[in-house]
Formats: C-alpha cells, structure tokens, sequence
C-alpha cells in the first residue's frame, strides 16, 4: 500500500477522538470535544476536536491540524514518521516498493470508472428510452424529484454492453471495468455488464465518491431482487454503509444514527424528513460499520421489520453490539410493514414515536425467550430461566448484566407480578454460581432445572430488604411496633427466622406492655436462627426514608405491611386475599373480581384487543402498584419499573427517551433541513405536483 493508500486507510481504522485523547483528557462539548491544549500552558480548555471533519484546534495558540498534524507536533516526528506509527497502531500495511505509485494510479481509475458509471445510469433513467418502465416504478414509489437527484437514483438498462461501451469511449478498458465491479468475464471471453435491467443506487464513502452500487430488479421473476457489487479495492463491505454521506450531518447534530435495512427505506425516511438515517449492505452488521457510525453519532438505532427474518437478524448481530463502543438499540416495526411503508402510512412523527419504544438488543433477546416458554407451565419457565442465564452471561460487564437480571425477572413476572423479585434472586444466585464454576459450566446449555423450579416461589431480595428494615424500625420505635403487631401475623414473613420474632415481639408486648429490643433477643433460641437474626435487626443501620412528614414515614411502613401480606397469596394469584383488600376500599374489587381483571387484561393484551394505555390495564396496573409496590426493578408495565408490557421499551441505559412531541416535531423538521437546503412544503412530503413528476422536464 503506496503512502497516498495507507494515509486515507488509518484516517478510516483510527478515531481522532482517541488517539488526541490519549495525550488530553477530553470532554464531550455538543458535537465536539474540548481540553486544555498540550502545546501550549493553558489555563481554560481552549483545545477544539471535531470528530465529524477529522480536525482539531486550538483557540489559544492557534495550532491545528489533522491527525497527522497532532502526532507530528506531539511526537516531534516528520510525516513519514508520523505515518509509519500510525499505521503500526492501525494494523495498516505500508508499501515502499516502487510499484505504489502504480497502485495509486490505479485506484484512481478505479474511482473514475465509478464516477462515470454513476453519472450513466442517472442518465439513463432520466433520458433512455428503455427506462420507461424504470420511471414508472421510481414514481409508484413516490420519491420527488429531490430526492431521485439527491441520491442520484439511476437504471442499468437490459443489455448486455451499455455500460462497457460508455466506459470504453471514456478510455477505461474491460479489466478495469471487471476489477471495479462493473463487468465480469464471460464464459467464452470477453466481458458483460454486471447490472442489467435494474434501478441503481450508488454507495458512496463518507466524502461522497462512489465506490460501488446497489441494484434492483426490474424483472419480478429474477431471484435476485437486490444485488451488491463484489468486494473491490475500492468497496469493503463490511466498512460501509449505504448514504452515511448524505447522512452524515444529521448524524452529527443528532448524535443519533438509524440503521434500516433497505435502500428505498432511507430514502423514503430522509424524504419525509428523518435525515440521519442509512442502510446496511444485505450483510449482518459489523463491527466496522458500529465503528465508522461511533465517530458522529453517541447511540446506533437498528430498525427492523417484524417477521422471522428481522428477528433472525437482530438475533446474529447481538455479539457484535455488545462489543461496540456506541450504545446500539432497536426497535421493530408492526407486522406486515417496512420502514418505508410505516412512513408513509403514518407520517414522520409516528416513526420518531417508536423511538421511543427502543430497547437493548439484549432485552430483545429475552423477550424472545420468556415469549417463547410463557405459556409451557412451571418447566417452560424454568428452562426460560436457564436460557435468560446463557444471554446474561454474555455481558461482560456486570454493572449492565445486574441491570439485565431485572429486566429478565420483569419479564417472567408478566403473568404474575408478585413472583418478579423471586426470579431475581433466582437468576442472581444461579449467575454467581455459573460464574464462580468458570467456563466448564458457563458452556453448558442448562445446568440444574431443579434449582430454579425450588426456588422460583421464594421471596425477593427487595422485599426481604423491606422486612428486614421494617422489623429494625419495629424494634426501634413504639409507634411502627404498634402497626406491625396489630397488621401481621408470623405467616406473613418471607423466614422462619423473622416469623419467630414476631411472635415473640407479640409475647412480649401482651406480657409486659412494651417491647426491649436486647431482652426479646437474648430469650430468642439459637436454634433455627432466630437469635442470629435479632441481633441482626438490633444492629442495622435502617435505611430511614428523607421525607419530611411523619405521616409519609407511616404511610411507606403500611406499603411494606401491605406487600408482605399480599405476597404469599400474590406469589400464586389464585386471588387477593380479603384482608389485603380491606385495606384498599376504594379499589371497589373482591379477591374474585381482581382475579377476573388480571385474567382479562393479560387475555387482552395478548390478543391484541386492549392497548398499554386502555383504562382497563392501566386500572389493573395502578391497583397491582398500590398493593405490591416497585420492587426492586418494578413490575412489567409500570412507569419507572425496569420492564414493561408488550410494545414498551427502553434505551440500553435502561432510561426511556425523554422526546415529547414538541421535541420530536423539532427533530423531524431539522432533520428536512439538514436534508434539504431549499425549504420544502412539510404537510405531504410525497405529494410529487409540490415539485412536480421527478421527470418531468426529461419526457
């Protein structure tokens, strides 16, 4: 690889960000970064990175440059220097042989053999004759005339020379039309065109020169609908990515990049007006391509169509995105509909809606499992348990697989709330011990079913959190003591343990009026561990809620009285038991008729005939909060827990998208205008008489 090769190579494999970032410390400023500049003393950060352009500044002592510039001033090196340590950090390969300028040139051609054929096809669709039925299928699907010119949609006519014979008068030979792509060789010699009787996009790098091409068939028998161009000194799949030219900017300001599967998906996108949207190249997503979508954008959204092919693709691009530097979320569309459809059957801010609907590829996968077993009793959950044990130890980094362990607890709790806190000691215990065994047991596919099955009915972590800071606070203060005396019985409590020093809180109260704490301690028996846990309760620091009324302090201690009562019978759902909803008279339900409610709303959901925001669900939803509480990740479908019902997600920090519709209506139009520089008519993209038939001024 000749200098002029490997310059523009590291420039594409290296992140400017990174490499300044290892000699001053960086901090993110909108879409630059900023820090004090190491040429100079400076005492405010006037040192200026630009991601997006591959330059850096500095406002104080007016020093700049390119990648190159920074290693050459940093290192006290010369560019050739500069180069070499580059591109040994860049796995790059550098020729000094003589024939570099030789391959230099021959780039070059390559890169013009493109050019022309770009600016053939464009005329083609718009002047041959033979494009007719081209013109035709370009208007059916509604793109306006900005959109044919700006990017530059053209048609490879049914022959088998037209483009040889273009490039040939333009002094570019059949070799090097077969080395970019655009021919191959016959079977009795000569060459033939590549693309024939298709409409053409042309894929271009990041500066807009055309590397290669995608094309479509015209013909509906042809099976193969789309076509790419092969690998080509110019064209690499797996670094490239369809428009992020024309992209790039809204990218940039949005800090957000939108990855669809097709090509007339991201036109039919940017023409409503979504401009930082682009299209992979018929290939899984690479890591290369996360890599080269880092360097604008913060988070990568993935939109897939709801059939088993996009499930298929979600679930062998999940690896990838784990190991990716930007935050990768997806969403996926209403059955029966792409992205291009959905946008112009619902309009622009309806597709920036289901943004807010995102969530973490992981997260998708588990929905997939517990979907999958949620219908085949106790052992389906339990093998949906190991199987959400296999995703989760995929995650390397335990901060992000604690949060995945309630989110899988969620998900299984969505036919039984009251079971959700359950699940998560179950995972969590089942994790440690897969963990602590090493990779002889993280390879197996299930370990022991039995261990889930005994445990999946034991009480949570959050709520034995709640008991215990509850009894600390009883055997503190008279006036909680009182409550829980006069509100629980010993089979209220998740332990033995506590059962027995409630009953001995209540011995002791009826005996001698009052409790001591250190006396009902000493008497407990060492036997079962009733002891070891009073001294426990004697001894913790209680978390003590900061609110500033009494009456919110009392009110927080008859919320846990509350869910220790109703867990046992909650853990099963047969019903609520009376006394749980005595406690809640203007809930207006019996233990039956919550039971027929749960029953309808979970028959509903799954049927499809009641939505999240039925009042019949959200009546099911505000009651279950009131009885159970958040938990420790909340349930499935409330607001603020860490799941949600069907159709509700998350972003991979495991926030909801602040976007309202304001805001969202403010993104759409900036995203036209980063577009589109001539202002356009907002209300009806599509309608082609604001511009006119896209060829009209051709026929």
């Amino acid at each position: 690889m000749d200098f002029a090769d490997a310059k523009e190579e590291i420039r594409e494999r290296l992140d400017l960000v990174e490499v300044i970032g290892q000699y001053v410390r960086l901090r993110r400023v909108g879409r630059r970064f900023t820090g004090l500049c190491p040429f100079h003393q400076d005492s405010a950060p006037s040192f200026s990175v630009d991601p997006e352009r591959g330059f850096w500044h500095c406002f104080g002592c007016g020093e700049g440059g390119d990648l190159y510039a920074f290693i050459m001033r940093q290192e006290g090196v010369d560019f050739a220097e500069a180069l070499r340590m580059l591109a040994r950090r860049a796995g790059v390969q550098l020729d000094t042989d003589p024939q570099a300028d030789g391959r230099r040139r021959r780039r070059e051609l390559l890169e013009r053999a493109h050019s022309i054929a770009c600016e053939h096809f464009v005329r083609n669709l718009h002047e041959h004759p033979g494009a007719a039925a081209a013109r035709d299928y370009v208007r059916r699907r509604g793109f306006n005339k900005w959109a044919v010119q700006t990017f530059e949609i053209g048609f490879a006519l049914d022959s088998w020379d037209d483009l040889l014979n273009t490039l040939a008068a333009e002094g570019i030979n059949a070799t090097v039309a077969q080395e970019a792509g655009l021919a191959k060789p016959g079977e009795r010699g000569g060459s033939y065109d590549t693309f024939r009787d298709r409409i053409m996009f042309p894929i271009s790098d990041v500066t807009g020169r055309t590397i290669a091409f995608g094309g479509r068939a015209m013909d509906p028998e042809n099976p193969a609908k789309y076509m790419n161009s092969p690998e080509t000194p110019l064209f690499h799949k797996r670094r490239a990515l369809y428009a992020l030219d024309i992209a790039r900017q809204a990218i940039a300001r949005t800090r957000r990049a939108i990855i669809v599967e097709g090509y007339t998906d991201v036109i039919s996108l940017h023409q409503a007006g979504i401009g930082n949207v682009v299209a992979g190249l018929g290939t899984a997503l690479t890591k290369e391509q996360l890599d080269l979508l880092g360097r604008y954008a913060e988070e990568v959204v993935l939109v897939y169509d709801a059939d088993a092919a996009g499930e298929r693709a979600a679930l062998r691009n999940i690896e990838v995105f784990e190991g990716a530097e930007v935050a990768v979320s997806l969403i996926t569309l209403p059955e029966g509909e792409d992205p291009d459809d959905f946008v112009r059957t619902h309009g622009p801010e309806a597709f920036m809606e289901l943004l807010e609907d995102r969530i973490a590829p992981v997260e998708y996968e588990l929905r997939l499992i517990f979907d999958e077993h949620a219908h085949q009793g106790a052992d389906g959950q339990a093998r949906a348990a190991q199987a959400a044990v296999d995703v989760l130890l995929k995650l390397d980094d335990w901060t992000r697989r604690d949060e995945f362990v309630s989110r899988a607890a969620d998900l299984w709790g969505r036919r039984n709330p009251g079971r959700t806190e359950s699940m998560e000691r179950v995972l969590k215990l089942e994790l440690t011990r897969r963990l602590r065994e090493g990779g002889r047991e993280r390879r197996r596919l299930a370990s022991d079913p039995s261990f889930i099955s005994q445990t999946l009915t034991r009480g949570g972590q959050g709520l034995l959190r709640a008991e215990t800071e509850l009894l600390a606070e009883a055997l503190d203060d008279e006036q909680i003591a009182a409550r829980v005396l006069a509100e629980l019985e010993p089979e209220d409590m998740l332990s033995e343990a506590d059962a027995a020093i409630l009953v001995a809180m209540k011995e002791q109260q009826a005996r001698d009026g009052k409790l001591d704490a250190r006396a009902l301690v000493d008497a407990l028996p060492e036997e079962g561990g009733a002891r070891q846990r009073g001294v426990e309760l004697t001894v913790a620091q209680v978390r003590r809620i900061e609110r500033e009324s009494e009456a919110d302090r009392l009110a927080q201690t008859e919320e846990t009285i509350l869910r220790l009562r109703s867990h046992r019978v909650a853990a099963g759902w047969p019903a609520l038991s009376r006394r749980a909803t005595e406690t809640l008279p203007d809930a207006g339900l019996s233990g039956d008729e919550l039971a027929d409610l749960e029953r309808k709303v979970q028959e509903g959901l799954n049927s499809g005939e009641l939505a999240h925001d039925d009042p019949l669900v959200q009546r099911y939803l505000d009651f279950r909060r009131r009885i159970h509480g958040r938990g420790s990740g909340g349930f499935v479908g409330e607001p603020g827990g860490g799941g949600a019902l069907p159709g509700r997600a998350r972003t991979q920090d495991g926030e909801r998208p602040a976007t309202d519709a304001a805001e969202r209506a403010t993104q759409v139009a900036e995203g036209a205008r980063e577009a589109d520089p001539e202002p356009r008519e907002p209300d009806d993209p599509w309608a082609l008489d604001e511009e006119g038939d896209p060829f009209s001024e051709d026929e």
